[in-house]
């Protein structure tokens, strides 16, 4: 009778064993790069790569980028850490044109699940640009799935009140439509660089490295998937965080992100600075070692 139960039992636990497992290895109907995974959050693959071991750290990119922008990173902080390089839904490596959900809630719905399926409890939770509001968002939803937070130039401009006189029509949702008519008629490149040059001044897309034009390329239309982001966590939300939480920004990011970081400063006087020299808005690939070392001394207090 006892071997009886001890056969059940074992083979109980070969069963989760393997679930687990079929869980783990989940498969994208597209083709995943060499190294990269994918794990099932919210009924998605999520594809992330992954190194090192010790106390995780999830990383969530800005817009127009994917897992792949965090390369400077997993090397110099996989020394300490098991670093997460993720990609949110609908970016690469996902051929996405445009149809589907595609939301900073949903995204942030999605790290969160991602964070549960990894199952080693709370991590450090570092969110670029757009994947910064898409990091707060996720710490406010699920603050016991988050043990540190880093917003790095967050794109919370819901915090910031448009100047006096500005237009009533939002320039992100006008530049994203006018985009997607020249992506809608087949002209990528030159979508692309009406968004990158009208966003941050004239030529800009001819003067950047081909490094950076490429992903920029893969994730064109998720352009036009931020016309559904709606930013809602307010600054009574981010005032409540209990996590201890890191704001990083360049020494020559733009004012729009300074004026964001101020006003997350106000919602949360116990949040720590650092400035990373030499760097703008793309900081972690500018200048990697002031970066790396900033992130890694608060991810290690």
């Amino acid at each position: 009778m006892k071997s009886g139960l001890g056969c059940s039992r074992i083979i109980a636990v070969l069963f989760l064993s393997l679930l687990g497992a079929c869980q783990t290895a989940y498969k994208a109907s597209w083709d995943m790069p060499a190294g990269v995974k994918a794990l099932e959050a919210n009924g998605y693959p999520i594809a992330y790569v992954e190194k090192g071991s010790g106390p995780t750290v999830v990383l969530v990119h800005g817009a127009l980028f994917d897992y792949r922008t965090w390369a400077p990173q997993l090397d110099s902080l996989a020394e300490n850490f098991r670093v997460v390089a993720i990609s949110l839904r609908h970016y690469f490596p996902e051929p996405w044109k445009g149809d589907g959900d595609f939301s900073l809630k949903l995204h942030a719905n999605d790290v969160a699940a991602f964070i549960e399926r990894l199952g080693v409890g709370p991590v450090f939770l570092v969110g670029w640009s757009r994947g910064g509001a898409v990091a707060a968002d996720t710490a406010w939803m699920r603050p016991d799935l988050v043990r540190k937070l880093v917003l790095m130039d967050a794109s919370l401009y819901s915090l910031v009140p448009p100047p006096a006189g500005s237009p009533s029509d939002d320039p992100r949702v006008k530049r994203a439509k006018a985009t997607e008519v020249y992506f809608r008629r087949g002209d990528m490149e030159g979508g692309l660089q009406f968004f990158i040059d009208d966003m941050v001044g004239a030529g800009t897309w001819s003067k950047l490295r081909e490094e950076w034009r490429q992903p920029i390329r893969d994730n064109a239309w998720t352009i036009v998937g931020q016309l559904g982001d709606v930013e809602t966590v307010t600054c009574d939300d981010i005032g409540r965080f209990k996590m201890p939480v890191l704001l990083i920004e360049g020494e020559q990011s733009g004012p729009v992100f300074r004026r964001v970081r101020t006003a997350i400063q106000k919602c949360l006087p116990a949040a720590r600075l650092a400035t990373i020299p030499k760097a703008a808005h793309q900081m972690h690939e500018m200048n990697p070692a002031g970066f790396n070392a900033a992130l890694a001394k608060f991810l290690s207090e």
